[in-house]
């Protein structure tokens, strides 16, 4: 049956199928302007379209696709390449014959020698399944976290929490304060990763806000509002580690007045976190979500579940800062 299958990478002739497939399978308002965005006018390139895709040779018809986002990571002063795993599916008729699985070797034999040093990916459980039978690690998990309107529309922030909204030049500034003096690895938010990621967004309304504390400037809060399905949801997008957890309630409360038409405020957590913790004792629904995996591609291995990069634990959690401004 494998030799019904041909792997390869996109094709512009792809896209009809791959937008109709996405559509089907994961969205419902995919078109090529989110695509062109997302997979044409990104600030980060392998100089292709790095998406890897299943053809069904007796129909010679594209029937499983898996993209590969290149972006930066950076650990203190240096910075280097990783893939993202996003949007990806097999169409129903072709699935449970390893299809998704191939893919993900497909891209680590062709990345042989490039500059792509890690996969990293936020799987729903199905898909976690499938990396982790191609040999990725999974390392932990994220949840999703709810509160509707009722339970923000009464929060009072008092006078120690403020929000002030700014450009994405304020918010790289901030950016930039933090990551040059922490030991935290994080995706790097590039002035151009930024202007694309926030101001060039065509699904989503990003707002940055400077977050004020007792009149003291305290690092960013950055969320993004999408209606779907009729509910107008609110999530907060990125934030300066450390300073979410402990003004949660007078974060949400400002964000309240200031969107006063949101349905719904999403916060997403890494599994135990202290943000999580916050979030539930302020009345959110906490859910599981998603699975993080990691594969190590080049400079980087892989020992015992584990997954390193000049012997810094990559696959700690404790190492990194992970919001929802990283979740494609």
């Amino acid at each position: 049956m494998s030799n019904e299958y041909l792997i390869r990478w996109f094709r512009e002739d792809d896209l009809p199928a791959y937008i109709e497939g996405v559509n089907k399978a994961l969205y419902d308002e995919y078109s090529e302007t989110v695509f062109d965005w997302k997979h044409r006018r990104a600030p980060f390139s392998l100089g292709f379209t790095s998406i890897a895709v299943v053809e069904h040779l007796p129909t010679g018809t594209p029937v499983a696709f898996n993209p590969y986002m290149p972006l930066e990571v950076r650990v203190e002063a240096e910075v280097f390449t990783a893939l993202q795993g996003v949007d990806g599916f097999v169409d129903e008729a072709h699935r449970r014959r390893g299809l998704f699985q191939r893919t993900i070797t497909f891209m680590s034999e062709e990345m042989r020698g490039r500059s792509p040093e890690l996969l990293f990916s936020f799987n729903l459980a199905e898909a976690a399944g499938a990396a982790h039978k191609a040999d990725s690690e999974l390392v932990y998990y994220v949840d999703k976290c709810l509160l509707g309107r009722d339970g923000f529309s009464g929060l009072t922030r008092g006078g120690d929490v403020e929000l002030e909204e700014m450009d994405t030049g304020g918010y790289h500034r901030l950016y930039m304060e933090w990551s040059e003096s922490s030991r935290l690895i994080h995706f790097h938010r590039a002035a151009p990763y930024l202007k694309w990621r926030v101001d060039e967004n065509p699904v989503r309304k990003v707002t940055p806000y400077r977050l004020v504390s007792g009149g003291v400037p305290g690092g960013y809060v950055v969320v993004d509002e999408v209606i779907e399905g009729g509910v107008n949801q609110l999530t907060i997008d990125d934030y300066t580690p450390g300073q979410l957890e402990e003004r949660l309630p007078g974060v949400i409360a400002c964000l309240g007045e200031a969107h006063r038409d949101a349905d719904v405020v999403e916060v997403n957590a890494v599994h135990g976190s202290r943000l999580m913790e916050a979030a539930s004792r302020l009345g959110f629904t906490v859910e599981p979500w998603l699975t993080v995996i990691m594969k190590a591609l080049n400079n980087t291995v892989q020992v015992g579940g584990e997954v390193y990069r000049d012997g810094l634990r990559l696959s700690d959690v404790g190492e990194w800062h992970l919001t929802p401004s990283d979740i494609y």
